[in-house]
């Protein structure tokens, strides 16, 4: 009992990114209690070393991938048939032992012959572990993976945020990271989760910018504040108005240098408008109609109560009104 609640102890006073490999050193038990069966993975790793060169693979090769007794591949996946792709086989060598230079090259070669990404990453987690890993839904969860153009993009996407957190929180290997946060999704997602992983992983200040940035780097590079606002209403309207005053702050402004006015683009909002108003380049109903928008943004970005959501509202149709 006392070794036990010593354990526990232990796992409350690691530094947080510590349960990243808290996480991959029970990745065995974790396999064993979900499939009721232990892996044996580094037993694929050995079997396949001999692969690591230039060469073409045969068919028989991927037996070793298989391996039925080490860990279940048959209940996940299976290799297209012999005949289907044997002449395609012959026809190709690949430089593993140059990996991951060329990797685009070899990447895409195996994709033609196999037509499966999750195969191709199997192919390269044994043969080159220090690279690479298996894509499966769990850690594509976990990682909010951005998806690419096609599956060997979003693959390279994803093996890029592996390398990020193996750097990170130094960890051996690619296939390492992979694992550990296969047992992350586990601890977070699964039937038992584990509230101090769970705690953990979304205190995790350096996942959840990398999450961020796959999740959000390719709406800010393609959308407007305004636009943004006006898809975030629905999710969440106080900060489609925080967004929505940065862009209505930016349009009043830019009116104003259009009004040349550039003296008094320091000035506030509210004299801006009245400025803007008085020198007959915005008519009366505008002018009311952008003080009420500019009371709404104060409220959104200072005020102790976010606005309604007809406030956002109105001030969303302004933007809308005024888009180039």
């Amino acid at each position: 009992m006392n070794r036990e609640r010593g354990k526990i102890n232990l796992r409350l006073t690691v530094f947080k990114p510590d349960y990243l490999h808290i996480c991959f050193k029970t990745f065995r038990e974790a396999i064993e209690k979900k499939y009721n069966r232990l892996f044996d993975l580094p037993a694929i790793e050995k079997s396949v070393k001999q692969l690591r060169r230039e060469i073409p693979l045969s068919y028989s090769d991927l037996t070793q991938f298989e391996s039925p007794q080490n860990w279940w591949f048959e209940k996940f996946w299976v290799f297209p048939p012999e005949h289907h792709i044997s002449p395609t086989l012959k026809q190709r060598k690949f430089n593993f032992w140059g990996l991951p230079d060329k990797e685009n090259e070899t990447i895409k070669s195996l994709y033609e012959v196999f037509r499966s990404i999750e195969l191709v990453s199997i192919i390269l987690r044994f043969i080159r572990p220090e690279h690479y890993g298996i894509i499966s839904p769990p850690v594509e969860r976990i990682l909010d993976v951005r998806r690419g153009r096609d599956a060997i993009d979003t693959y390279l996407n994803y093996l890029a945020d592996l390398r990020k957190i193996k750097k990170r929180y130094q960890f051996a290997r690619v296939a390492d990271v992979d694992m550990a946060l296969w047992v992350v999704h586990e601890q977070c997602y699964g039937m038992s989760p584990d509230p101090e992983i769970k705690k953990a992983y979304f205190g995790d200040e350096f996942l959840l910018q990398l999450r961020a940035k796959n999740l959000l780097s390719d709406l800010f590079a393609r959308y407007s504040y305004s636009e943004l606002a006006a898809a975030l209403i629905p999710v969440n309207p106080e900060l489609a108005a925080q967004i929505g005053g940065i862009a209505f702050e930016r349009m009043v402004r830019n009116t104003a240098r259009k009004a040349k006015s550039a003296t008094l683009t320091d000035q506030d909002l509210k004299g801006l408008i009245e400025y803007l108003e008085n020198s007959r380049f915005i008519d009366s109903v505008t002018a009311g109609r952008w003080q009420v928008a500019r009371r709404t943004r104060n409220k959104a970005i200072h005020g102790e109560h976010p606005p309604s959501f007809i406030e956002v509202n109105r001030l969303l149709e302004i933007l809308n009104e005024n888009q180039s």
